[in-house]
């Protein structure tokens, strides 16, 4: 029986996201424990060439806000037409100011860049395939801070409390919020959108819960 194919989207212009360990340890964890075949691209102009229905799912972790929308548009309609998508760490930074595309993921990225550091990620869903087996569980990570879009359905699974965090960024404290979506759900058309906004390097690509919430998110995406 064949394995199933992804298309992993990397690159970008942030360097921090495009080291060699992160070719080296992604495309073996969605290959490896993930059981998938993947085909990797760093740069988004092959979208337009690509019969991206041919693909099983995609995964999205290149990070660049100065995407063009005609490659992100090839993208959003290819899960409209059924094709699952994986939306990893920056992937809602990088659709954030192009037409739709807030609105197509679900979430857009809220400033400031909070510091890298340890925090907790609370499971929302206990029950849930992707997060099934799993507890809170400490990381260090980037907390993303992403706001969900007004009038658009997204099922959260897990979150961050900013308020149990560092604050800082610079000479600053920003004022705490409250409770942030990091995991989550969304449809788009026909096809399904799984985020999880974790995974900024190696030492969330080596946490075990990480590793455990991306192979239960494929075979959550493939399956259902």
């Amino acid at each position: 029986m064949s394995r199933p194919s992804a298309l992993l989207l990397m690159g970008g212009k942030v360097a921090s996201h495009n080291t060699p360990g992160h070719y080296e340890f992604l495309p073996g964890l969605l290959g490896g424990p993930a059981g998938l075949n993947v085909h990797v691209v760093d740069e988004l102009a092959p979208l337009t060439q690509l019969s991206l229905g041919d693909y099983d799912l995609i995964v999205n972790y290149h990070s660049d806000s100065g995407a063009a929308a005609e490659h992100i548009d090839a993208l959003w309609a290819a899960v409209r037409s059924g094709t699952p998508l994986l939306g990893l760490h920056a992937a809602p930074y990088t659709v954030k100011d192009l037409p739709g595309g807030k609105e197509a993921i679900g979430t857009f990225y809220e400033g400031p860049h909070l510091t890298f550091q340890s925090f907790v990620v609370q499971i929302a869903d206990l029950e849930h395939p992707i997060t099934a087996g799993l507890k809170d569980f400490t990381i260090e990570d980037e907390e993303y801070r992403l706001r969900p879009v007004e009038g658009t359905q997204i099922d959260v699974l897990g979150t961050f409390d900013d308020r149990t965090i560092n604050r800082r960024v610079g000479d600053q404290e920003f004022d705490a919020e409250g409770i942030w979506p990091i995991i989550y759900n969304k449809q788009l058309g026909r096809g399904k959108i799984h985020v999880n906004a974790l995974g900024h390097n190696l030492h969330a690509f080596t946490n075990p819960s990480y590793r455990r919430l991306i192979v239960q998110a494929v075979d959550w995406l493939l399956k259902s």
